[in-house]
């Protein structure tokens, strides 16, 4: 299991209800993690499309970089990482 520093940013922080949390995790790709992140928080449609992947504008960092450089959604975390997770733009979904 992995312990994780998940942070949600603009309207994920609106919409989560928080800014930071701790989140456990059996999974260690970071696409399991941020399923199961994204469905308890209900932001899947600020992050997620209906494929999986991450939305056009929205943007995952592991440990302050783009998902996209650290492994995409196959990147493997590591206890103590972070995550942040932003939509940047206004909620209209």
């Amino acid at each position: 299991m992995i312990i994780i520093e998940v942070k949600f940013m603009s309207i994920a922080r609106q919409r989560a209800g928080v800014s930071a949390i701790k989140f456990s995790s059996e999974g260690r790709r970071l696409r399991d993690v941020l399923n199961a992140i994204v469905g308890r928080y209900r932001i899947q449609d600020i992050i997620l499309n209906e494929a999986g992947e991450v939305r056009a504008w929205a943007r995952v960092l592991v440990n302050g970089r783009s998902h996209d450089f650290v492994g995409g959604l196959d990147a493997q975390l590591r206890d103590g990482d972070s995550v942040a997770l932003i939509y940047p733009y206004a909620d209209n979904f």
